[in-house]
């Protein structure tokens, strides 16, 4: 009888989830910040409704450089479940921490989703005013609070 034990992915990375915003060039950079300070690859991702019918705008294409300048790899899905897509990525890439931007109002419910679903990874909450707001696991120091994204890269 064979043991099937499944491996789980290295924690090799830092998640940032951009929107389809040319501002969330604010997320890359402090995605890059974190993930020069725990010396892992940097991840870039957008979940795009498939109402946009499959295509990448002027926007998202912004995003895919400042990505690139920033040493990160950009993956763009179209699908529906934006929240869902993105833990389920935040697995495959063996995420250690996300960061996301910051809704004026909880509409989707994105962080709180992620959080529910994986509790065990800090979060980071980049405000439009650089401001970085963290969702700590109980078990874990987050490390020292970012007080503003940095501006360049």
């Amino acid at each position: 009888m064979k043991n099937h034990k499944k491996t789980l992915p290295k924690h090799t990375s830092v998640l940032v989830c951009v929107t389809g915003q040319k501002d969330c060039d604010r997320l890359i950079r402090t995605g890059r910040q974190l993930a020069d300070a725990h010396q892992v690859e940097l991840q870039v991702l957008s979940v795009q409704p498939t109402s946009l019918g499959y295509q990448i705008g002027e926007e998202l294409e912004y995003l895919r450089q400042t990505a690139r300048d920033a040493h990160a790899e950009m993956t763009v899905f179209f699908h529906d479940e934006a929240a869902l897509m993105t833990v389920g990525f935040i697995k495959q890439v063996g995420a250690i921490h996300v960061v996301t931007g910051m809704a004026e109002a909880p509409i989707n419910g994105f962080v709180d989703t992620i959080h529910q679903m994986l509790p065990s990874i800090p979060i980071s909450m980049v405000s439009k005013e650089g401001v970085v707001y963290n969702i700590c696991p109980d078990s874990e120091d987050c490390g020292a609070p970012m007080l503003a994204a940095p501006q360049t890269l």
